[in-house]
């Protein structure tokens, strides 16, 4: 039988178990007062080479946050996780979200946080919404979201990645195993389009949502970045 619920929304019963698992988790380990989640929580998504990562001085500027990014993949560390992420596919939703509430609770965030490369799933922005619907019955001030996101087609996607694969291998640098394979590149581009994209548009109207296109070079997204988050306060 198909699933009754749209797996985006706050109903969908598995993000609802997930959330709920997550939570309690946190709260047993931490104690209920403990839970104090940033003032601004900015997510900020793009497919595989948008430049969120070259973009974000311009971003953390335009929106006032001193903090450095909460960077998701940064906590993916263990063996398995960095084996699923060298194919170009996605940590799943339960291991994601409760690295996630973790993270948000260091003091380093406590004046707003971007959250880079969340949501990245239907389910995971499903727990975005329960998340944000939790924080509104717990704080005494919910936080304010806002979504940002970088777009490129494929075939930009693809050029860029292993553009930047080529330009560290050159510098000596650590380089993503998926920057040095065109057919890896492709997949981490289809992964967003077919498993992304669609899911975090749904959020459109939910939070403030800046689409941005970063087809153009550095210095002209980065102005196009500037105009989008001009009156954002």
């Amino acid at each position: 039988m198909a699933n009754q619920y749209p797996e985006t929304e706050e109903t969908n019963p598995v993000a609802v178990k997930l959330f709920n698992n997550a939570w309690a988790s946190l709260e047993a380990e931490l104690g209920a007062d403990k839970l104090l989640f940033p003032p601004a929580i900015y997510w900020l998504n793009g497919a595989p080479g948008a430049g969120k990562g070259t973009q974000t001085p311009v971003i953390l500027e335009m929106l006032g946050l001193s903090a450095q990014p909460l960077v998701m993949s940064d906590l993916f560390k263990t063996p398995e996780m960095k084996a699923i992420m060298a194919t170009g596919k996605l940590i799943d939703d339960e291991t994601v979200f409760g690295l996630l509430l973790r993270a948000l609770l260091k003091p380093e965030y406590k004046g707003g946080v971007i959250v880079d490369g969340f949501p990245r799933s239907a389910g995971q922005v499903a727990c975005l919404k329960l998340f944000a619907k939790k924080l509104a019955e717990t704080q005494a001030k919910a936080p304010k979201f806002g979504l940002v996101m970088l777009y490129v087609g494929e075939k930009e996607s693809v050029e860029r990645q292993l553009k930047r694969g080529r330009e560290m291998q050159a510098a000596g640098l650590p380089v993503r195993s998926t920057d040095l394979d065109p057919e890896k590149t492709l997949v981490r581009y289809k992964e967003f389009a077919d498993k992304t994209l669609g899911p975090i548009e749904t959020l459109d109207g939910v939070f403030p949502y800046y689409k941005i296109n970063s087809l153009g070079s550095i210095e002209e997204t980065g102005a196009e970045i500037r105009k989008v988050l001009a009156n954002v306060k």
